[in-house]
């Protein structure tokens, strides 16, 4: 390795600040997975030091470190993604070599390189065994290589989070890009405000920029920058005063005093002319790394919305649209509107106890389809709302405001009860027994006392074998007590229950803790499956989400297919079954029995 590029990689390495470090679970628990997965006496994560290789986590080997011209890894972090040895004693390298001829006498090798933010080699995650086997298949590769992945994230967390906090504490105290920072900015705007009879707060920002920065390296972060610096400029460049906020936002004071063209307009019209003004900045997003977001701007109005800079801010960045998909929207106005908004949350809560009390809910249920037989093989229960006076209400709207309140009790328990009471009357009605319902849980609803005895008494009222049910547990929720969710997991189990992660792969949790469940299934969530044949990280996503689920012998249901592109991508990946617009929306109860004596629409 040349010189030079020597001298980087072991600043990288030491930047990591984990060298000579305790174990940590965090790593420990990715190589017990990969041993398991693998079927492996050893699993690694080796770190090659200058005259060394350490181990910063190690399944099956009692040594810390070795010297490094012996370090099998020392040759993988060489090679470009990963080194495989089937046989180590008939590979020249390696046939010599003390970890092969003497204790602990390796002979099969596989390492993926793991790499700093800069994109440098700091060492491996590898896997070994004491008899030669043959090369890892593709789908094994690409598994020991999201693996890898997952302990190249928790390396490089803590030291890009040290980048982040120190890019945060300079744009807050210092001036950025020659922005005044928040306190000054503030300052700077309160005296002005105080010559003025109107003006406008407008905070620019990119929602969720926290996430975007941990996964850009130090060049795409300042490119990210860079492009929000220029939209900025373009944005404010009538602005009386520009400021920086840190967390990728910027805000600036807009007088209106001397804007003829604003201060003559009505107060709607001049929200139109102002809108329309900045809508036109946001034509295009802004795409790094293959990852395209999207700035918002959010406005509040002085005097009428509030008289201080500290409230117009706040006010301000409320206004702003959450979480955009395209430049639609992406300008959005403070009003009094969200106090009602707050009120509607009042109402719809309060309504929603007396719907569930008055058993005014109704049932959907979409359908699931074997992709192997194209038959429908289960269902999703999927609650509806209509109220008398608010009329039809989402449950994006009143799911979220159950969770927030004790609601979602009584909620949960009022769906369990109409999904079997409604499988009774199929079953009576000749319906397959095969046949499943899903039902979405929070692990809140899994880990309350009594809820599974409570759920065992109705499944014996209703005469609905246990084994029709399945549990979607959300997989975020998971994430606070893993093992205490495992253990009720089992006795859900041990009832006849299935259980399912939902929205695999969109919460926080580890992959290497998935093992620790014992499940039948992952449900893939429909904003990777939206993304296959794009070529995005979406894909590789849903790629390695089903790959895993087969190493662990789990079954994989797609939700959201909208596409035969999709549906024969999914197919060609292995899924087990599918779900979808494409293939049936949400129907009624009396819509199912029709739909289970058709032709399987997915089947070709």
């Amino acid at each position: 390795m040349p010189a030079e590029r020597e001298v980087r990689r072991l600043e990288d390495l030491y930047a990591l600040d984990v060298l000579d470090t305790p174990p940590e679970e965090r790593f420990d628990r990715i190589t017990r997975l990969a041993r398991r997965i693998f079927d492996v006496p050893y699993a690694l994560v080796s770190l090659v030091d200058r005259d060394r290789q350490w181990f910063k986590s190690r399944q099956g080997l009692e040594i810390t470190q070795t010297p490094r011209n012996i370090a099998i890894c020392d040759h993988a972090i060489r090679e470009t993604s990963h080194l495989m040895v089937p046989d180590l004693t008939r590979d020249p390298r390696f046939a010599h070599n003390p970890l092969v001829t003497e204790p602990p006498h390796f002979r099969f090798y596989a390492g993926v390189v793991l790499k700093s933010v800069e994109g440098r080699p700091v060492g491996t995650l590898c896997i070994m065994d004491n008899e030669p086997r043959s090369a890892l298949d593709n789908n094994q590769l690409a598994l020991l290589r999201d693996l890898g992945a997952m302990v190249e994230r928790e390396l490089n967390e803590g030291h890009r989070l040290d980048l982040w906090r120190q890019t945060l504490v300079h744009r807050t105290l210092y001036q950025a890009d020659g922005l005044p920072g928040e306190k000054l900015f503030s300052e700077q705007s309160q005296q002005t405000l105080t010559r003025s009879s109107e003006a406008a707060m407008v905070v620019l920002g990119v929602n969720e920029y926290a996430l975007s920065i941990l996964e850009l390296s130090s060049e795409q972060q300042a490119l990210l920058n860079r492009e929000l610096a220029e939209r900025v400029a373009s944005v404010f460049r009538l602005a009386d005063h520009i400021g920086t906020l840190g967390n990728g936002r910027y805000a600036a004071l807009f007088v209106l005093d001397h804007n003829l063209l604003l201060k003559s307009a009505s107060n709607r019209h001049r929200r139109y002319l102002a809108a329309k003004a900045l809508q036109a900045e946001f034509a295009r997003p802004i795409q790094v790394a293959n990852r395209r977001v999207y700035p918002t701007v959010g406005v509040s109005l002085f005097p009428d919305n509030a008289q201080s800079v500290d409230q117009l801010l706040v006010q301000a960045e409320l206004a702003r649209p959450g979480k955009m998909t395209s430049a639609i929207r992406a300008i959005g106005f403070y009003s009094f509107d969200k106090e009602a908004q707050l009120q509607r949350s009042v109402l719809i809560e309060t309504r929603l106890r007396q719907a569930i009390a008055e058993n005014r809910l109704r049932m959907n249920y979409q359908p699931k389809f074997d992709l192997a037989s194209g038959k429908v093989s289960g269902l999703e229960a999927l609650v509806r709302w209509h109220d008398p006076d608010l009329g039809e209400i989402s449950p994006a709207d009143f799911v979220p405001i159950a969770e927030r309140s004790d609601i979602i009790r009584d909620l949960t328990d009022w769906v369990l009860a109409a999904v079997c009471h409604q499988y009774a009357q199929w079953t009576a009605q000749g319906m397959d027994r095969g046949i499943t319902i899903a039902v979405n849980l929070s692990a809140e609803d899994l880990l309350r006392p009594n809820f599974l005895q409570w759920l065992r008494a109705l499944l014996d009222h209703t005469g609905t074998p246990a084994s029709a049910l399945v549990l979607e547990i959300t997989e975020g929720s998971l994430v606070d007590n893993v093992e205490l969710a495992a253990e009720h997991i089992r006795e859900a189990k041990a009832l006849g229950l299935s259980v399912h992660i939902d929205d695999f792969g969109t919460g926080y949790s580890s992959l290497s803790q998935l093992h620790r469940l014992p499940l039948d299934a992952l449900k893939v969530d429909r904003s990777f499956v939206n993304e296959i044949g794009t070529n995005s990280s979406g894909e590789l996503v849903t790629n390695a989400i089903i790959s895993l689920a087969k190493s662990l012998r789990l079954s994989v249901v797609a939700e959201g297919i909208e596409t035969d592109a999709q549906l024969t991508e999914l197919r060609k990946l292995g899924c087990d079954s599918v779900q979808g617009f494409l293939l049936s929306r949400p129907l009624e109860a009396l819509a199912v029995t029709s739909l289970l004596t058709q032709t399987a629409p997915c089947q070709q």
